[in-house]
């Protein structure tokens, strides 16, 4: 079974205009349409220029943003209606299984998220309130739950710290919210274990941020994301403030939690060298969309959009004698969110468009086993295509 499984997740903000009375008149279209799956001690890294939907993405698996449209599984089990009101949750339900063919003709070829809710729509006798009341009923505890087990570290330590509190208030909170402490000595005790485990000595425990290097902000960071024992962890660019030297003791410590508790991470970067080393996999975003995906080494070495290759054309290689393939390399800037182009987003920039990329947007079409790219040179038609995905 997956860890976390996101299935066409859509987050749209929307552009209000108005005095006294807000008016929608548009959206940025942060996150469209994006799917992807995560394995327990696996990493996937999402890559791409400011402003194509990585941070969005991660605050919304863990609801900081509630998303739009499509389904985020956790552990085999769909979160997603625990965080609605109950009006929006009874609409959720209709439209994504119960107005469903599969549950009226005896629940065949379901997933497993979606037996767990057949069975209480049988339970329920069909009805779609009774299948909410069911569902609801420990509504609280599964919130707790999925709080507990998706966890986020920020980009800025410095601004995610409470600046009034000892890093032992920071780091006990958790555990005695959580019940993971039964009182204030036991979590004191933990917190002492857990500084050591990310490299710090237990007298920290009465310090506060402003008393910190930028590098041991991170480890107090990580340190509370760990305290509860998460099984997802989102990084959202987590060594981008820090010295190179400070970023391999953060990549070391991340590996060694990892293995010890199994996570799964979501690690989001701009650092091309860095998502390399730590991931499994990689998916390239470019203006909310995924436009290439697959096994770490595969993408890096067998790059296949156009926008891949010009990133990792981009990025320096640290050997003197060697060049990067300066071919590859766009200009233009990244169109607006607001106002996309039409077909191929990326079809201003690229030196490879054809007629269909300002018609039609790609699908994702699958090229090998575990590689995926979302380009009209590789459709069925086209001399290296593949089947679409």
């Amino acid at each position: 079974m997956k860890l976390l499984e996101v299935r066409n997740l859509k987050k749209y903000f929307p552009i209000k205009q108005g005095f006294l009375i807000d008016r929608v008149v548009g959206y940025v279209k942060a996150v469209d349409d994006v799917s992807f799956d995560l394995d327990r001690g696996k990493t996937i890294g999402l890559v791409g220029e400011s402003g194509c939907g990585k941070t969005t993405i991660g605050k919304t698996i863990l609801r900081l943003h509630d998303l739009t449209d499509g389904e985020i599984i956790i552990d085999g089990e769909d979160t997603t209606f625990y965080f609605m009101k109950p009006r929006k949750a009874m609409e959720y339900l209709k439209e994504k299984y119960l107005s469903r063919p599969e549950f009226s003709n005896g629940g065949k070829n379901l997933q497993p998220h979606e037996k767990h809710i057949y069975d209480v729509y049988k339970k329920a006798n069909e009805n779609p309130k009774e299948v909410l009341k069911i569902l609801s009923a420990n509504r609280k505890e599964k919130l707790l739950e999925i709080r507990r087990k998706a966890q986020i570290v920020f980009q800025d330590p410095m601004s995610s710290l409470n600046p009034r509190m000892t890093v032992g208030q920071m780091l006990s909170e958790p555990l005695l919210f959580h019940g993971i402490a039964q009182n204030i000595d036991e979590a004191i005790e933990i917190v002492k274990n857990l500084l050591t485990q990310v490299g710090l000595k237990p007298y920290h425990i009465d310090r506060y941020p402003h008393q910190f290097s930028g590098g041991q902000r991170q480890r107090i960071a990580i340190a509370r994301a760990v305290s509860v024992n998460p099984e997802l962890i989102v990084l959202d660019e987590p060594t981008s403030a820090l010295d190179v030297s400070v970023q391999a003791q953060i990549v070391k410590l991340l590996k060694e939690l990892q293995e010890k508790l199994n996570a799964g991470y979501v690690f989001i970067s701009h650092d091309l060298a860095l998502v390399r080393f730590i991931s499994d996999e990689v998916a390239v975003m470019y203006l909310g969309k995924i436009v290439e995906k697959g096994g770490s080494e595969e993408v890096f070495d067998n790059p296949l959009h156009p926008y891949t290759k010009a990133l990792l054309a981009a990025a320096p290689i640290p050997d003197p004698r060697k060049k990067r393939n300066r071919k590859e390399l766009i200009g233009g800037q990244v169109p607006s969110p607001i106002n996309r182009p039409s077909g191929c987003f990326f079809h201003p920039r690229c030196k490879y468009k054809m007629e269909i990329c300002s018609k039609e947007y790609p699908p994702l079409f699958k090229v090998s086993d575990n590689h995926y790219v979302a380009c009209h040179l590789y459709s069925t038609s086209s001399k290296e295509g593949g089947e679409k995905a």
